[in-house]
């Protein structure tokens, strides 16, 4: 991942944080919406409204950015590279086939979803370690830097919850 955020610029990867978190919304919603556990749908319910704020704010970000007229890219930005990832940022390719399917899924069990969100949460928080180091707009690294510690929390939640999960069926 590494090698492909270096040829990419600000605005490209907040595209890309931006639809992580639009996917993780709607995944977080479907299952919130489907689940019948109250503390499930619960803690489903409050990760979704915490994907939602992100969102708001790379959103905010990418507005400010283009605001600004030019775009400082962090790498060697080469244009065949930029429409490549503009077609994965926009089919949603970066979250992955499984999270896809599971919110297409009725009948996710929690903790197939617990093991979904838990993955996506690595994935972003990768994502954006990355990103931070990389990103040349200062607010933006700051808002990436900053979500690492909440995508933390939010797999530490849901690795408490698969526990409790596994309790009560055992």
């Amino acid at each position: 991942m590494a090698q492909i955020l270096k040829l990419i610029n600000d605005d490209e990867a907040l595209r890309i944080a931006s639809n992580l978190e639009k996917e993780g919304y709607s995944f977080y919603t479907a299952v919130a919406k489907n689940t019948k556990d109250s503390d499930s749908k619960r803690m489903f319910t409050q990760l979704a409204e915490a994907e939602k704020k992100h969102l708001a704010v790379f959103e905010e970000l990418r507005a400010n950015l283009h605001a600004r007229k030019g775009q400082i890219p962090w790498g060697e930005e080469d244009d065949l590279v930029s429409a490549y990832l503009r077609n994965l940022i926009d089919t949603g390719i970066f979250t992955g086939s499984e999270k896809k399917s599971a919110v297409k899924k009725k009948d996710i069990t929690e903790t197939e979803a617990c093991r979904v969100g838990i993955q996506t949460e690595k994935d972003s928080i990768l994502f954006f370690g990355e990103a931070s180091r990389l990103c040349r707009d200062r607010r933006g690294r700051k808002m990436f830097k900053s979500l690492i510690d909440e995508e933390k929390q939010h797999l530490t939640d849901l690795a408490r919850h698969l526990r409790h999960l596994r309790q009560k069926k055992g």
